[in-house]
């Protein structure tokens, strides 16, 4: 059995897209639906929630039953997963009065290895209508963008990530370097599988 990425998926048009990043790397993954997350095995080295077309905000908005904060492997959170990640650990998050839609530049904030051989500046693709207004304890703010404050964090002393952007696309420039670094930095995973 190889190595393998979870891609918990929250209803995001892009999730067959991350899953296609992760295997150009040379990388295993499966795609679940949120309401029925698999057994976490060994195998499994990492975590990757996708973005949705839902509010986190709204009384129905999907919520996968998982105590994320004591998972003992790496999770990343993009867009709907950064915003729930918040709003499940006491920060908040709220409906925004324009939907942030389209190309943006992150200042990186923080030297961290989710942002190793990315350019402060680099062009990132924005799609939420939802704002993180308060930031959960124990989080790092590790870049921003000239509308939001909050374009990355990450949860102090886990290896739980989150960007407001979508990597997947080909519209964030360095998503591709983002999304290596998550797996075969942060995770470990070597990258031996081909389809």
């Amino acid at each position: 059995m190889h190595e393998q990425i979870l891609i918990v998926d929250f209803g995001s048009q892009f999730t067959q897209l991350i899953a296609r990043r992760i295997r150009e790397l040379n990388i295993y993954c499966e795609i679940h639906p949120y309401n029925k997350v698999p057994e976490i095995t060994d195998q499994t080295k990492g975590i990757i929630l996708s973005g949705s077309p839902s509010s986190c905000t709204a009384p129905n908005a999907p919520v996968a039953d998982i105590d994320w904060m004591n998972l003992q492997i790496p999770v990343l959170g993009l867009c709907y997963g950064a915003q729930f990640l918040v709003a499940s650990n006491g920060g908040k998050v709220e409906k925004s009065t324009h939907r942030e839609y389209g190309r943006a530049n992150i200042t990186i904030t923080e030297n961290d290895s989710l942002f190793q051989g990315i350019d402060n500046g680099s062009q990132v693709w924005m799609s939420h209508g939802d704002t993180i207004l308060e930031m959960p304890e124990n989080t790092q703010i590790l870049a921003k963008t000239d509308t939001i404050p909050v374009a990355a964090y990450r949860f102090v002393g886990k290896e739980i990530y989150a960007v407001q952007f979508h990597p997947e696309v080909s519209h964030s420039l360095d998503g591709k370097l983002l999304l290596a670094n998550f797996t075969k930095s942060i995770c470990g995973c070597v990258g031996d599988w081909t389809p």
